[in-house]
């Protein structure tokens, strides 16, 4: 697992709930020892560890957890990657070119770091389709991106998840569509409509209607 993913996760958990909250979570997942570095691999394991004590200390799913902490760090990681990104990008372009920006990040950070296969396809000027297979089977963490996208780049997106790796299937299907608000200075939201975690709260117009099971993600070491 990418380091920075680690990194950016310890930093979700102190800014949401607390230095002592990460405390605990080290204690109880047994990584008292560990300090996370962007440029470092570390164990998928510890992704999971996390979000699974994260999950039981607040009382939520683990799933929950990966999804506010992938809706988190969306202006973190367009601060870190801000040269990779366009600046005439709005927020449905940087999910358009999501397999270009991913493949050059792939490439340029570590090759022998083994990432998600992600494929984006623009089907109309307002969708898109994003792809996401991995065997770490991480897709809460992209479910909550799109949210973070949204409120980042103050767009109304609406996003269909159409088959999910835990409901066994082979890959997660996303299609994002950008809809036109009746008032332009209306707030923006986004709105999935996904089979996730189905104790995730609404917030921002953010809103899951889902059957899944919000059993904790349980992937393996490679993609």
């Amino acid at each position: 697992m990418h380091g920075i993913i680690l990194k950016t996760l310890q930093a979700f958990v102190v800014d949401t709930y607390g230095e002592d909250a990460w405390l605990a979570i080290q204690e109880e997942a047994d990584i008292e020892e560990k300090v996370y570095v962007p440029v470092t691999v570390y164990p998928d394991g510890d992704v999971y560890e996390i979000a699974r004590t994260a999950g039981e200390l607040t009382d939520q799913s683990p799933r929950t957890i990966l999804t506010q902490y992938g809706t988190w760090v969306v202006p973190a990681l367009l601060e870190t990657y801000d040269l990779h990104i366009d600046d005439e990008w709005n927020g449905l372009e940087l999910i358009a070119n999501i397999q270009r920006f991913h493949t050059s990040l792939r490439t340029r950070d570590m090759t022998t770091l083994t990432t998600p296969r992600i494929r984006s396809e623009r089907i109309d000027e307002n969708r898109v389709r994003i792809t996401y297979d991995s065997d770490r089977r991480l897709c809460d963490v992209a479910r909550g991106a799109i949210q973070g996208v949204a409120e980042r780049f103050d767009e109304e997106l609406v996003a269909e998840e159409w088959t999910c790796m835990h409901e066994g299937d082979d890959a997660c299907v996303f299609d994002i569509r950008r809809t036109v608000a009746a008032d332009a200075d209306a707030d923006a939201a986004v709105a999935v409509d996904s089979r996730s975690d189905g104790d995730a709260e609404s917030t921002s117009g953010f809103e899951f209607e889902s059957d899944a099971t919000a059993d904790a993600p349980n992937g393996g070491t490679n993609d």
